[in-house]
């Protein structure tokens, strides 16, 4: 998959939590954490990842979210994904274009490597409580502007460049993490995505169609076989 858009992937309730989180947490400044080039470029504010009491919490709701997201699991294939971060721009603030370290090490004490497949952005403000704070993609198909409602994520290929636009009015929060999934190549995952979506088409229709069976034979298959690359 190339981009993807996951519409609510946060309920009302844990945005609320959040929130309550968010204001009782204790911010840094964000370019300590990142890497060549794009730490010159990042100007931003995120939760001290040395907050062992209010962040472990914060990162639990995502993950939660994320495990129980259909989308994302069908789409994503995940194998590790990086300790959440949160982070908020302040007006005048901005994350100028970079690409993502392809690779990163996990934080915690024996944590992997992780190879940085895929990059995945939770928007965690109203679009209308900010001016500016556009995540700017350039993918495949040019230039991508995502200012989704509070809740939504977007996930992009690491490959990609991007950026937040400067923030010239209000407050933008996000949290942020990258991904490893269980199959590198993105037309691998696209192949298997639709595979998926069409066996469901065909479920809802006849589940123990042979149609259905054999598509559902076709991508455990092919999953299989990639998996072992």
């Amino acid at each position: 998959m190339s981009l993807i858009h996951i519409p609510q992937l946060l309920k009302p309730e844990e945005l609320l939590k959040i929130d309550f989180l968010f204001e009782k947490s204790q911010f840094v400044d964000g370019s300590k954490t990142a890497s060549l080039a794009a730490k010159s470029v990042k100007n931003n504010l995120q939760i001290d990842t040395n907050d062992y009491e209010i962040l472990p919490q914060l990162q639990s709701i995502i993950v939660q979210a994320l495990e129980t997201s259909p989308l994302f699991q069908i789409a994503i294939l995940p194998k590790h994904i990086y300790p959440v971060i949160f982070s908020k721009y302040l007006e005048g603030m901005t994350y100028g274009w970079h690409v993502d370290s392809p690779q990163m090490r996990n934080p915690h004490i024996g944590g992997p490597v992780i190879r940085t497949d895929l990059a995945m952005t939770i928007f965690l403000s109203k679009p209308d409580t900010y001016e500016g704070g556009e995540l700017m993609i350039h993918g495949s198909q040019g230039i991508t502007s995502y200012k989704p409602n509070k809740g939504d994520a977007v996930v992009y290929p690491c490959m990609y460049l991007h950026c937040v636009n400067p923030i010239t009015k209000g407050e933008r929060r996000a949290a942020v993490t990258w991904i490893q999934s269980e199959i590198a190549s993105i037309d691998k995952r696209q192949i298997l995505f639709n595979l998926n979506q069409i066996h469901g088409s065909l479920y809802q229709k006849d589940a123990n169609s042979v149609e259905a069976n054999l598509l559902l034979q076709t991508h455990s298959n092919l999953l299989r076989m990639w998996l072992a690359e």
